[in-house]
């Protein structure tokens, strides 16, 4: 699994319907001994407050499908003010981890974009540029 310095992994969870796995939910936390950092600057910046969860789709494992489940924090950075904190598997606003684009642009080399976007029951160029 990938690992993200300043998080750790708190809790897996298997989706079950119907007698067989509809996915799985990677749920990461803030590790307790580091400060997180702004976005813009990257610098370790006082926590503020906690944004509602967010869920980024990440590579499945397995083959089945993952998800990636955060509560984003806002810092207050001396030079940015309030701003939310860097996510690193994030980039932007973007559904998908930054991980999960590589992946889909890797297998889009060998299927089209639109067999690639229905094997990973993904929408369309999704997170991609």
């Amino acid at each position: 699994m990938q690992r993200f310095v300043g998080f750790v992994y708190q809790d897996v969870r298997m989706r079950v319907g119907q007698g067989q796995a509809e996915g799985i939910e990677i749920t990461l936390a803030p590790h307790g001994g580091m400060r997180a950092r702004c976005s813009q600057c990257k610098r370790s910046a006082p926590g503020y407050d906690r944004l509602p969860e967010r869920h980024w789709q990440f590579v499945p494992l397995w083959g089945i499908a993952t998800w990636f489940r955060y509560a984003p924090r806002r810092v207050k950075c001396a030079e940015h003010g309030v701003i939310v904190e860097h996510i690193p598997w994030s980039d932007g606003k973007r559904p998908v981890t930054t991980a999960m684009m590589g992946f889909l642009a890797r297998w889009a080399r060998r299927l089209s974009w639109r067999e690639t976007a229905q094997v990973f029951q993904t929408r369309l160029g999704v997170g991609l540029s």
